[in-house]
């Protein structure tokens, strides 16, 4: 089983590389602030070493709030290297955050994952994840000051 310790700064070209296989193109320039940015209290980077201290997969977590449906925690991002997959590195990353999740108290851990992965869904089931909706997801881009556009 892999090692599982936080991200740091130095693994920056490694997450890029896992990041870009999942599907956001990403270069260490722009990896390194960000790692950094997605640490804290409430929000944990860690990346899982193989035995040749290569960086094989990487997590996020993070505690959310919502007023309307308490408090979870949620996987942000969870990637394997793609030529180490289906080998127990995701299973022990998870296992990794739902126990960072508990030490919290939180009583839930959420992903979502985009609709075309369906390899992930399954990994995820065979976890004990279920599914609990499906959901679309909107962006607007905030220029500046420029604010949303009103509602007519």
């Amino acid at each position: 089983m892999p090692h599982i310790r936080r991200a740091r700064r130095d693994d920056a070209a490694a997450i890029a590389r896992l990041c870009t296989q999942l599907g956001y193109a990403s270069t260490a320039r722009d990896i390194a602030p960000r790692i950094a940015a997605a640490c804290g209290d409430d929000r944990r980077v860690v990346v899982a070493i193989g035995e040749d201290g290569r960086v094989l997969g990487l997590m996020q977590v993070s505690i959310h709030h919502a007023i309307e449906s308490g408090s979870w925690a949620e996987i942000d991002a969870l990637v394997v290297d793609e030529t180490h997959r289906s080998g127990g590195i995701g299973r022990s990353l998870v296992e990794h955050a739902g126990a960072w999740a508990v030490e919290r108290g939180m009583a839930r851990l959420r992903v979502r994952t985009n609709e075309k992965r369906g390899r992930a869904h399954a990994f995820y089931e065979r976890l004990g994840f279920t599914l609990a909706k499906s959901q679309r997801i909107y962006d607007l881009p905030l220029n500046g000051n420029r604010r949303p556009p009103r509602s007519r």
